[in-house]
């Protein structure tokens, strides 16, 4: 059986969530496990 995990969010970024990744990945580069990992909800 397939099934979406619980809290997962669905659909677009938001804006806030968009500000996160391009703050992260300026300090960050393409390390996108970290950059994920302040992006509760997101795969």
């Amino acid at each position: 059986i397939n099934y979406l995990r619980a809290g997962l969010k669905r659909g677009n970024i938001t804006e806030e969530e968009e500000d996160v990744i391009v703050k992260l990945h300026a300090t960050l580069g393409n390390r996108w496990s970290p950059i994920a990992g302040h992006l509760p909800g997101r795969t």
